[in-house]
């Protein structure tokens, strides 16, 4: 996103601008109440390629358009089961082709497909993909010559313990070409996500998971990080290792029985504020989570890069500290910020 740095206040978005080498911002309310285009549940923004804001609200199940000064402008896809309408409300992702066409994704329920549509809303495509698994799109990047690079979720894999399930959560970055021909994996990792007293569902999360982290450097080499040390890969299209770049964030620190037991009340109180009956029937689950299968606590949440090449690597909040430290870095690796 250029000079976009946003700040979600529900139900409306409000931004800051920034312009010129002093960094000047004046800010832009998109979507407010009682206003056109208002925003009932906001989720992804991007910057389009004409400059234009486009705003994913998952209330309104559609993405939405306004002009650099917030006015609203239209509206672009629609609840439903055909081609150019989202079939899963809650797990949109979208972003932009080469050649000015915005694409959108879906999750595990959703479209097996890339929808293509054209900027002013009508349906361009759709990418219907060649792959016999159950599968979800979390994040996809348009590549050159309509190929995407795609992060694909695939269904859980039970790992029965003595009177509860694990469930490993297959995570794997790919190329998918125009044709909708799915390649070879560039990265992937299957690591264990979610606990139940069952085999089918009324499952919750486990704490400390590592990350699946990526993102394009260039139109020649990617950046993927799992979070659990300072270092981000460098990796080429064909998922060969390049070389390393050092964040500058401090190391990771273990995971103590303190730690656990903070998740588990933690959660405890969630899952009983919000439903007592469910958390009494299934929720209690986490009480059978007594030693941590990570050893490490992630450190990076969030990784970028900015339309200048930079890296933007985003540490992971620190409710004890109630700041989060980011680094930002050339290129190369070299550090030039950290805020």
């Amino acid at each position: 996103m250029k000079r976009i740095f946003s700040q979600i206040m529900l139900p409306m978005f409000m931004f800051c601008l920034s312009w010129g080498v002093a960094y000047s911002q004046r800010p832009i309310v998109l979507g407010a109440p009682g206003t056109p285009g208002q925003l009932a549940y906001p989720d992804l923004i991007q910057e389009g390629p004409d400059g234009n804001i486009y705003v994913y609200d998952e209330g309104d199940v559609c993405i939405k358009v306004y002009a650099p000064d917030g006015k609203f402008l239209r509206k672009i896809a629609r609840e439903g089961q055909g081609p150019g309408e989202i079939a899963r409300r809650d797990s949109v992702f979208f972003g932009f082709t080469r050649d000015a066409r915005l694409f959108f994704t879906e999750y595990f329920m959703g479209h097996r497909w890339i929808t293509l549509m054209k900027l002013y809303g009508e349906l361009d495509s759709v990418i219907k993909i060649d792959h016999p698994s159950l599968f979800g799109i979390l994040k996809a990047v348009a590549l050159p010559g309509l190929n995407f690079l795609v992060e694909f979720h695939f269904e859980h894999i039970l790992e029965k313990e003595k009177d509860y399930y694990l469930y490993r959560s297959p995570t794997s970055l790919r190329l998918v070409d125009r044709e909708g021909k799915v390649g070879k994996e560039l990265k992937g990792t299957n690591y264990f996500s979610r606990i139940s007293y069952i085999s089918d569902g009324a499952d919750s999360p486990l704490p400390f998971v590592p990350r699946f982290l990526w993102c394009l450097l260039d139109d020649r080499t990617l950046l993927f990080a799992d979070g659990t040390t300072p270092q981000i890969e460098v990796l080429s299209l064909e998922g060969q290792p390049a070389r390393t770049v050092d964040t500058g964030l401090e190391g990771p620190e273990k995971v103590t029985n303190k730690d656990l037991d903070t998740w588990r009340e933690t959660r405890k109180s969630m899952m009983r504020e919000r439903n007592p009956d469910w958390y009494f029937r299934f929720g209690t689950i986490i009480e059978k989570y007594k030693h941590s299968i990570y050893s490490v606590k992630p450190i990076i949440d969030d990784l970028a890069v900015r339309p200048d090449g930079n890296i933007l690597a985003c540490g992971t909040w620190r409710a004890d500290k109630k700041s989060r430290v980011c680094t930002l870095l050339d290129s190369g690796g070299r550090l030039l910020a950290k805020v």
